[in-house]
């Protein structure tokens, strides 16, 4: 970042290769330093490093604190849920549908925050640790595994009752699997299996994306230290996602990935996902934190008519006209990353802020058992209620997704109170506190040795 003795005081310059000039007085244009004094209202001013690391640690230690990255994720939250109840609801006029059908783009936004969080968290354990590789992606592993393990677990068992229940029913709640697409999805393998990636747990494909980023997540952070390292790393990964797509989609005699399938689904096509939020951990982190910067009036306006133009790309390729559903993902990343920015100049306080963290902070909980939800919904709509969303589409789509959201909510709010917090809360105090102890020992033998 630099900065010119004739720029206007309180704005900075952000340069991305140190000498288009032109792209300097953009930048300078587009964000500002901030803060706010204690009467709340927002001065220029220089943030201090003590601020900076304090605000960093503070979202790392827990980072359904950022308030952008909990926005992200309610909307990424109800997207999905409106995708997936659209699905059952065919009266539907053709406006409501497309905006229904982009809802499944909330997935690639929660790749994106997934990716932001990671490196966060890794920043502050490598503040806390050091450079003790080993130690931190020890405390890596164990905590994203209680993080995510616990609550898919009881999902396979739940929804494969609810299999042996619709059975007696001469139907089904997810599709066909064997005992080995069981066991894949408890390895958290069944990204790379056409028949385990979705078929198990219902959306249970992204998770099986996440655990593979989560695998090489701490390798990665130590390749992107430096801004070097950042878009060599960068490259690295985007090639092998290009020739891994490449390979999987020209095995047959026509390239081709459709929506929706294994190859869309399978981890090599989701990989630039979580490149965007790499890139934008390191750029934008001090916009999402509010670490002193924010986006101009001309930012915004910026921000929004880029975030624009990437929806309607995302639209022409994806969802709407399908003219490269390989390539919407990454477009999706690139317009999550933007929407992110973006949701970071909301004020602290807005109507509904609550509800949003809400949602924010229990969207894992929501999309395991939002398809319970929407299963609710499809069976009711076996009754004499199908005849009325006929006859008011758009206001029974809202009833029911009301209902879906409320429902799937009630239920994450259970789970994480009886199975996410007790056995994240477990693995600090038993499986945390052992791997310290076994770093101070090694500590005092190294002593002893020498």
């Amino acid at each position: 970042m630099t900065g010119g003795p004739n720029r206007p005081q309180g704005r900075i310059c952000v340069s991305f290769t140190g000498s288009l000039t032109w792209l300097d007085r953009i930048g300078s244009r587009c964000v500002e330093r901030t803060r706010v004094n204690a009467a709340g209202a927002t001065v220029a001013h220089v943030p201090s490093v003590a601020a900076t690391t304090s605000i960093a640690k503070t979202a790392a230690r827990d980072d359904a604190r950022v308030a952008a990255l909990d926005a992200g994720r309610a909307l990424a939250i109800v997207g999905v849920i409106l995708v997936h109840l659209a699905l059952f609801m065919p009266a539907l006029p053709p406006w409501l549908q497309a905006v229904s059908d982009m809802g499944q783009y909330g997935v690639q936004l929660f790749f994106v925050i997934s990716a932001v969080t990671i490196m966060l968290t890794l920043e502050e354990e490598t503040k806390r640790f050091g450079d003790d590789r080993s130690l931190i992606a020890r405390r890596f592993y164990v905590k994203r595994f209680f993080r995510i393990a616990p609550l898919y677990y009881v999902a396979i068992a739940v929804y494969s009752l609810g299999n042996q229940l619709a059975a007696h029913f001469g139907t089904q709640v997810t599709a066909p699997h064997g005992v080995a697409d069981v066991i894949a999805n408890l390895l958290f393998i069944h990204a790379w299996l056409p028949s385990a990636v979705n078929t198990v747990v219902p959306g249970g494909w992204s998770i099986g994306v996440e655990m593979c980023f989560y695998l090489f997540a701490p390798l990665i952070f130590v390749a992107t230290r430096t801004r070097r390292g950042l878009w060599r790393a960068s490259l690295v990964l985007l090639v092998f996602s290009a020739l891994m797509l490449m390979a999987g989609a020209c095995s047959d005699a026509v390239c081709t990935v459709e929506n929706n399938s294994f190859l869309y689904y399978w981890p090599p096509t989701q990989l630039p996902c979580f490149v965007v939020g790499l890139v934008l951990a390191r750029y934008g982190k001090r916009l999402l934190l509010r670490d002193g910067i924010r986006l101009t009036m001309f930012g915004v306006v910026c921000a929004l008519a880029a975030c624009a133009l990437l929806v309607a790309l995302l639209y022409a390729t994806g969802s709407g006209l399908g003219f490269a559903h390989w390539l919407a993902p990454t477009i999706a990343a690139c317009a999550a990353a933007v929407l992110l920015l973006v949701l970071a100049q909301l004020p602290r306080r807005y109507p509904g802020a609550r509800l949003v963290a809400a949602f924010g902070q229990n969207s894992y909980g929501l999309y395991v058992w939002s398809f319970i939800a929407i299963l609710t919904v499809r069976f009711a709509l076996k009754t004499p209620l199908d005849a009325l969303d006929h006859r008011m589409p758009v206001a029974g789509f809202i009833a029911a997704a009301v209902f879906a959201c409320c429902t799937s909510y009630v239920a994450a709010r259970i789970s994480a109170t009886r199975i996410e917090r007790p056995c994240a809360q477990w693995a600090r105090q038993m499986l945390l506190p052992r791997v310290a102890r076994e770093k101070r020992i090694e500590g005092v033998g190294g002593e002893t040795s020498e």
